[in-house]
């Protein structure tokens, strides 16, 4: 029977979707979050028998002490497992509301059966990041509900794109387009099998590169990374965004929260409004107005 390395990561929960991103990147089968009552969550991620299990604790390791300063508290267990047990990761990923409109589903729950009004989004946890699980996802599918019911018709960017869902659910919600760029060539052709899975293909396009790969401006744009890649894009999103859009920014813990809305507020932009959800957290924001020279 085949085997394959299950690697269990105990750590700080701030850290559990930078690390669980990172263990996709590093061709992790699957990678599920395992939550625990007055416990640090455990990530669980799924790796061929011949893959090289230290060299990849090492790369999280030093990743870790990167981005925590409690990083000495990330405790690592491998075991061996056979492809049925392998299996049994799936049944941590249930349907999951993401909005008042927005429920996000993996392709094996085929009996759900959605309430009246709901859209439903179906993301194949595959080699990107974003299944609707964590809480900056649910906050950029918020925002996005939010917007786009006053807006319909609007036009979304993604910058760092991952699965692709919150372009994904941008379509579901009512706009016109979605466009989705992110670095990762992984991350870009999930997108496009997950946007083909939704039947939202022809208005969902797909960029491998940064904000800077278009000039194009539109109405929402939207990025779910994380403080400082967020730090450093903010003129380049500033480029992509309309005069009267919005800008949704996630992937920032809430005790990051008040720098980076300080760091946007003096570089042209507005706060409309943040949220906060498990301990992390997002804002909305909008271009300063200008205002014309008296005459």
């Amino acid at each position: 029977m085949a085997r394959m390395k299950r690697l269990t990561i105990e750590l700080p929960g701030e850290m559990a979707a930078l690390v669980s991103d990172l263990l996709l990147g590093l061709e992790a089968g699957g990678v599920s979050e395992e939550q625990r009552d007055h416990e640090e969550p455990l990530i669980h991620a799924y790796f061929k028998e011949e893959m090289d299990i230290a060299g990849i604790i090492t790369t999280v390791r030093e990743f870790s002490m990167l981005f925590s300063e409690n990083a000495e508290a990330v405790r690592f267990t491998t075991r061996y497992i056979n492809q049925a047990d392998w299996e049994g990761w799936k049944s941590y990923l249930k349907p999951v509301r993401a909005s008042r409109r927005i429920v996000i589903k993996p392709p094996w729950e085929k009996q759900y059966k959605a309430e009246r009004g709901t859209k439903v989004v179906e993301i194949n946890p595959g080699n990107a990041f974003g299944t609707g699980h964590h809480e900056t996802t649910r906050i950029c599918v918020s925002y996005l509900d939010e917007i786009i019911e006053k807006s319909p018709g609007c036009s979304v960017f993604d910058v760092g794109c991952g699965s692709g869902i919150l372009g994904i659910c941008s379509i579901k919600l009512g706009a016109y387009i979605s466009f989705c760029a992110d670095i990762d060539f992984k991350a870009a052709k999930e997108t496009i099998s997950n946007s083909a899975r939704n039947a939202t293909s022809d208005k969902v396009k797909v960029w491998c590169g940064s904000a800077d790969c278009t000039r194009k401006k539109f109405d929402v744009v939207v990025s779910n990374t994380s403080k400082d890649t967020l730090i450093s894009m903010r003129e380049s999103l500033k480029e992509r965004l309309l005069p009267l859009g919005h800008l949704i920014v996630s992937g920032i813990q809430a005790n990051e929260k008040r720098e980076v809305a300080e760091i946007y507020g003096n570089s042209g932009y507005d706060i409309v409004s943040g949220k906060v959800e498990g301990g992390w957290a997002g804002l909305l924001l909008r271009l300063k107005k200008t205002r014309k020279p008296e005459k």
